[in-house]
C-alpha cells in the first residue's frame, strides 16, 4: 500500500491529479492496477489516504520539535520548517494544486483548514510563552509567511533565498534584543 502511495505522490506532484491514472499509479508502483483497486475504492480515496498518511508524518515529526523552552522550540520550527520543504518538494507542489483546487477536493479543505487552526493555536501560545506582542496576530503572520515561502520556493526553486530567510525569521523570533 505505501509503495502505491509514494508512486502516486510522485506522479501527481509532477503531472497533477487529472493527469494521473490508477494505471500510470500501478505501474511506477510495480503493482497491478487490481491491487491498487484492492486497497483504494478510487484515485480520489487514494489521494485522500496519502494525504492523510502525510499530514499524520508531518504532526509525529512535529512533536520532535518541542523544548521546554519555546524561544529554542520556535527555532526547531522554522529550522523543521525549511529542512522540510527542501526535503518534500513533492509533497509541497502537491499540496499547493490540490489547495487551488479546493472546489473539487472538499476533504483537503477540511485537512487544510484543520492543520492550518491547529498549527496556528500552537505558534500563538509559544510565541506568547516567548513574550512576543501580539502572539496571535504574529501567528498568522507567520503561517501566511511560510505559505508563500513554499510556493515561491516550488516556483523559483535554488534561487530562492531559503538559507537568508530560515535566517531572518530565527533573528526575529528567537534572538533576544
Amino acid at each position: 500500500m505505501q509503495k502505491i502511495m509514494d508512486a502516486a505522490l510522485n506522479l501527481i506532484s509532477k503531472q497533477g491529479y487529472e493527469s494521473t491514472s490508477i494505471s500510470q499509479i500501478a505501474q511506477e508502483a510495480g503493482v497491478s492496477k487490481g491491487l491498487v483497486y484492492n486497497y483504494f475504492e478510487s484515485k480520489e480515496e487514494l489521494l485522500q489516504r496519502m494525504i492523510e498518511g502525510l499530514v499524520a508524518e508531518g504532526d509525529k515529526v512535529m512533536s520532535t520539535v518541542h523544548d521546554e523552552d519555546p524561544v529554542q522550540t520556535l527555532e526547531n520550527l522554522f529550522v523543521w520548517f525549511f529542512k522540510e520543504i527542501r526535503m518534500r518538494p513533492d509533497f509541497y507542489r502537491m499540496m499547493t494544486e490540490l489547495t487551488f483546487r479546493i472546489d473539487i477536493f472538499d476533504f483537503v479543505h477540511e485537512i487544510v483548514e484543520s492543520k492550518a487552526q491547529a498549527y496556528t493555536s500552537y505558534l500563538a501560545a509559544l510565541l506568547k510563552q516567548a513574550g512576543i506582542n501580539n502572539p496571535e496576530g504574529e501567528a498568522k503572520v507567520i503561517g501566511a509567511l511560510f505559505d508563500g515561502i513554499a510556493i515561491q520556493y516550488l516556483v523559483i526553486r535554488e534561487q530562492y533565498p531559503l538559507e537568508e530567510l530560515e535566517r531572518h525569521l530565527i533573528e526575529k523570533y528567537c534572538r533576544k534584543k
